[in-house]
């Protein structure tokens, strides 16, 4: 295993920064796509106070309500967090049948909600509902559900001039037809379901591979079967282009590869620029833990140890920062 001193992370990311890269090429980006997107790069995480030293400001913002709790934007976390945000995509939890009642006032509350969010906002309600929604909703009470949703933020847009958008959140493994539901079951379009939303996004991590044994801690993998950001992304841009949608990466998740310092940093570059030349909105870095492994930044190398300088969190700063 190759280790390095967190003192020389700042040195060894500046080569990183520089050094060439050779990309399995994903779907080509229109010229026009390519011409008028800025891809912004931003974060959600679990602990800001790390975080936000560490790597931020980032240009967007990921922010999670596991429910509909605050009648307000300016009451919700993402918001005090981060009160002078650039940008932000944020989820809420609205089971879709109670958006599709005219007599559940939640429906009001939702507007007033609305109301009080920033002019360029990206909302959605129940991301990943491929994964969430088995007893809870259908593919087709959720295309419902987030069309009047985004009906209601178009209507918020007309009275003050707002440029907010909706969007729906997948999973990459459905985007690959290796899930429950292809992702046109998801995705609601005019012709079949009387309204659309904005933007396609999808929550992209490459899989763990002997994470939790005894090499390996949560946030590290052996580097087995290791996957290249060209290829995980290349399936929401294939979706993306044929349905001529703009796109973006929710949440993005790579771990620290124990024999190679340097990969984990690597690879988050080569997903934004993918990212880039493909005409992404946004792509976001999961710094936080989920049930299969420890996506953040702060891993590094000896195993264990959790600078603020590690390469990951170094590159997505520097990237977020224009690198």
């Amino acid at each position: 295993m190759i280790r390095v001193r967190p003192r020389k992370a700042a040195a060894l990311l500046a080569g990183l920064l520089t050094a060439a890269v050779i990309l399995v090429a994903p779907p080509a980006a229109t010229a026009a796509t390519a011409a008028t997107t800025t891809t912004l790069i931003g974060a959600s995480s679990v602990n800001f106070a790390w975080f936000d030293p560490a790597v931020g400001p980032m240009q967007i913002y990921r922010d999670f309500d596991n429910g509909f709790s605050y009648p307000t934007w300016q009451d919700t976390p993402a918001y005090q967090a981060h009160p002078n945000a650039r940008a932000n995509h944020y989820s809420m939890k609205i089971l879709p049948q109670r958006l599709l009642d005219p007599t559940d006032t939640i429906n009001a509350s939702l507007r007033a909600f609305i109301a009080t969010t920033p002019k360029n906002i990206i909302l959605t309600n129940y991301h990943e509902p491929d994964d969430t929604s088995p007893g809870r909703f259908t593919p087709a009470q959720f295309r419902a559900g987030i069309v009047k949703f985004a009906g209601m933020v178009r209507a918020q847009n007309a009275v003050d001039g707002g440029a907010r958008r909706t969007s729906v959140v997948l999973m990459n493994i459905s985007f690959k037809s290796q899930w429950t539901w292809p992702v046109s079951d998801w995705w609601p379009t005019d012709a079949r379901d009387g309204g659309h939303v904005d933007l396609i996004a999808a929550d992209v991590y490459a899989m763990p591979h002997a994470t939790l044994t005894a090499c390996c801690p949560r946030g590290y993998t052996d580097g087995v079967n290791w996957q290249q950001a060209s290829r995980l992304l290349s399936f929401i841009i294939t979706f993306a282009k044929a349905n001529k949608t703009p796109w973006a990466v929710a949440e993005l998740g790579y771990l620290e590869d124990i024999h190679d310092p340097s990969r984990k940093a690597l690879a988050l570059r080569d997903a934004v620029n993918v990212a880039r030349a493909n005409g992404a909105d946004h792509i976001s870095y999961f710094d936080a833990s989920g049930p299969r492994a420890d996506w953040r930044l702060r891993w590094s190398s000896p195993v264990g140890s959790t600078p603020k300088t590690s390469q990951a969190a170094l590159m997505w700063k520097s990237l977020a920062n224009g690198g």
